[in-house]
């Protein structure tokens, strides 16, 4: 999902060539190539920290789930390695694989300039699109309609934060995690709740009195994330290019046989976030 607080730090890693030695000043124990001649942190398997931000991903007591996790399971076993799965967090995922504690991350997260000083990312997996919760009465579909309500809400870090600042001042409210924002929406304090689309689809699916509207299908000017929204894509360690070309590979395949477009209407979400470009959008350096 959408987070600039994520990711620090630049480390240099490298290709398969790579010596154990020069992996463990990285904060690695060993390194070598793995059966199907990718490099990776421990021969023949594939350590994937896993952020949870379900549909996406959910770390699930070591058994994950979700659209990521489905993504990179099939490339694993495409290229003879074994996935390992580490719980991680969009505050340490980054800093994780520069340290060379673990290969990539998963879980929504979004190619930025600034994230790629210290990682490189696959091809886009899926568009990061900006959700809005609201009470069917209130009628919200469009960024304009946000300025007919009273109070609205957001999570801190996404890039549209500061966007909405400037078109609705003090009627914006940001919170530190999804998790907040909903009590609040649920509990009556704000009117409407922005979050990342594919979050809020499947956190309302079961309650009819609401609606989320994707801003990006009615793109508005001045807020830059639904005229050019966010792609997601898989960070991994910088300079590893027989992993980035094996995760290009799994990625334009799912998204040619149409298995991406399948995951996101399982969960409800609209195949439309499938449409990346044909050159990956890299958030650039604000």
């Amino acid at each position: 999902m959408t987070r600039f607080s994520l990711r620090k730090v630049v480390a240099a890693v490298s290709l398969a060539a790579l010596s154990v030695a020069t992996f463990a000043a990285c904060g690695s124990s060993s390194s070598s190539e793995s059966s199907s001649s990718i490099t990776t942190v421990t021969s023949g398997k594939l350590t994937v920290g896993v952020i949870d931000i379900p549909p996406f991903s959910s770390y699930n007591n070591g058994d994950p789930k979700g659209i990521d996790v489905t993504l990179v399971k099939e490339i694993a076993k495409k290229n003879n390695l074994q996935p390992v799965w580490q719980q991680a967090t969009y505050a340490d995922a980054v800093q994780s694989i520069t340290g060379g504690s673990i290969d990539m991350a998963i879980g929504c997260i979004d190619a930025t300039a600034k994230r790629m000083q210290a990682v490189d990312f696959s091809s886009s997996t899926y568009l990061d699109g900006l959700g809005m919760a609201a009470k069917k009465s209130l009628h919200v579909e469009t960024i304009a309609d946000l300025e007919k309500v009273n109070s609205v809400g957001t999570v801190d870090g996404y890039l549209w934060v500061n966007d909405l600042k400037n078109i609705l001042g003090d009627k914006l409210k940001t919170y530190p995690s999804s998790v907040e924002l909903k009590a609040d929406f649920d509990a009556g304090r704000i009117d409407v709740a922005i979050d990342a689309y594919g979050v809020q689809v499947p956190q309302f699916a079961k309650d009819d009195s609401i609606s989320v509207a994707l801003a990006n299908d009615h793109p508005d000017k001045r807020v830059q994330a639904t005229v050019q929204a966010p792609e997601a894509a898989f960070p991994y360690t910088k300079g590893n290019t027989s992993l980035g070309k094996a995760l290009d590979a799994g990625i334009k395949k799912a998204h040619s046989d149409g298995t991406i477009v399948k995951l996101l209407e399982a969960q409800k979400l609209s195949s439309g976030l499938a449409k990346v470009g044909t050159k990956q959008y890299v958030v650039p350096l604000s």
